[in-house]
């Protein structure tokens, strides 16, 4: 069997894991349940339905490549046993949490400590365990810091996809407070798929499906699958400017991922080690989302009703609004030299003048400046703004 027909194969394994389609599955709901939420808030749809599903195969494939040519060349292997826990600990993670907990610790720490139980208490999988493999203790712990270095890795790229695409494209909402007041925010949420090629030591796989492709390395048999990875982010902002939130989320997962592989490096000392750093990624990840989430909910409102001016919460793409340099949290003051204070005396100004439109906006930081564009024929009739006003 040439080279080409082996990967070909072990992409088609990808088809044979149910996280897969489950993950394809949720993307679509949750870009259909977005949609729902911005028509409830503001009356339109702000981006495609299928926003989320671009994300979730464009970025990621790229960072699947990278990393697949690396496990390529140094011989990464991922047990068969390890597989299969992986895909049932992915699926309840992502059916109880979504996108919230869908974070490689939590996916990759598991498994791996429901793979080491297994194994320390010789629990068997059927016809997806490997006989031939010898499951000896100096095997196993190999293949724990494997894992342990891979979760490092896979902690450093789950810190840049926040950073640099979580606020890309933020969902804007309006809902109410507890004291019943409209109030704004953002639900940043995104799943990325990241494929990684790897290599399942052991031929015990073609006796469930014949066509799997085996090929030799030396005096060992391997197969090729794709291992269907998903990072998953939700978090939920009222207080803060998307951008800054993942900067500061990003910055505790790179610190997370750095602490796992110094455990990783010394687990090759220490194989005990390997449990700790599990452990510790489950339990920071988790703490990481919660104490973000209780930060917010405690924190002072930014996008709220503003007795003086109108906030905005965004721009619709497109639009005139979109022209100008509004940023979330900005506050509309005047319209054309017309102090207003709500959204039809926002538009009664505006209509002042339909082939110019001023704004003066107070910045972030307390400072007005005016903003301008020209209106077209082509323009819509409303600026394409997102404004936090009562209701």
């Amino acid at each position: 069997m040439n080279v080409i027909e082996i990967i070909l194969k072990g992409i088609l394994s990808l088809l044979l894991q149910p996280v897969f389609y489950l993950s394809i599955l949720l993307t679509v709901l949750a870009g259909y349940n977005r949609v729902k939420w911005e028509r409830r808030s503001f009356s339109v749809r702000i981006y495609s339905p299928f926003l989320e599903l671009k994300n979730f195969f464009s970025l990621g494939i790229g960072i699947a490549i990278v990393l697949s040519v690396i496990s390529f060349f140094i011989g990464f292997g991922i047990m068969q046993v390890w597989i299969v826990i992986f895909n049932i600990v992915t699926i309840l993670v992502l059916i109880v949490a979504m996108f919230r907990l869908s974070s490689t610790a939590i996916t990759i720490g598991i498994s791996s400590l429901v793979f080491y139980f297994c194994y320390y208490y010789d629990i068997k999988f059927g016809p997806f365990q490997d006989t031939l493999l010898s499951y000896d203790a100096l095997y196993i712990d190999n293949f724990m810091i494997a894992m342990t270095f891979l979760l490092a890795i896979l902690l450093f790229v789950e810190a840049w996809l926040i950073q640099h695409t979580s606020a890309k494209s933020p969902s804007p909402s309006l809902r109410k407070s507890g004291r019943g007041k409209l109030i704004g925010g953002f639900q940043l949420r995104k799943l990325w798929f990241i494929p990684l090629i790897a290599f399942v030591p052991g031929t015990e796989i073609t006796h469930i499906f014949d066509f799997w492709p085996i090929f030799n390395i030396g005096s060992e048999s391997y197969t090729l699958v794709l291992l269907p990875l998903v990072i998953g982010f939700q978090q939920q902002t009222r207080s803060e400017l998307p951008e800054d939130l993942s900067r500061k989320i990003a910055m505790q997962v790179t610190t997370l991922a750095v602490i796992v592989a110094a455990i990783g490096l010394i687990s090759i000392a220490s194989p005990v080690m390997t449990l700790v750093a599990f452990v510790l990624a489950i339990i920071s990840r988790f703490w990481i989302s919660w104490r973000f989430y209780r930060t917010d909910k405690n924190a002072p409102l930014r996008y709220k009703p503003e007795p003086d001016g109108i906030v905005i919460l965004g721009a619709r793409k497109d639009t005139p609004s979109s022209r100008m340099h509004l940023v979330a949290g900005e506050k509309i003051t005047e319209v054309n030299s017309i102090p207003v204070k709500n959204r039809t005396e926002l538009y009664e100004a505006l209509n002042k003048n339909r082939a110019f439109c001023k704004l003066k906006v107070v910045g972030l930081n307390g400072e007005p400046r005016f903003e301008q564009t020209a209106l077209y024929e082509n323009d819509s009739f409303e600026l394409g703004l997102l404004l936090v006003e009562p209701r």
